[in-house]
């Protein structure tokens, strides 16, 4: 069974993620960074706007894609 600190945790690395993709979308379109990643653009939208959670593979790797930028 997962306990409260747990989905405390992974919901706080949901919010860091999703503000680190705010930022990033101002520059470069969520099409892009979709392909980049091997997700429907759909997703990353629904993601973005707070309606869905991303499963814990692809949050890391949308998590590790956008650390990856310098300009980040």
């Amino acid at each position: 069974m997962v306990n409260q600190e747990e989905i405390k945790k992974k919901m706080t690395l949901q919010e860091e993620v999703r503000e680190k993709l705010i930022k990033r979308v101002e520059r470069e379109r969520q099409t892009y960074i979709a392909k980049r990643i091997g997700v429907p653009r759909q997703l990353i939208s629904d993601f973005k706007l707070g309606k869905k959670q991303l499963r814990e593979q692809t949050l890391l790797a949308l998590n590790e894609y956008l650390d990856s930028d310098p300009l980040n």
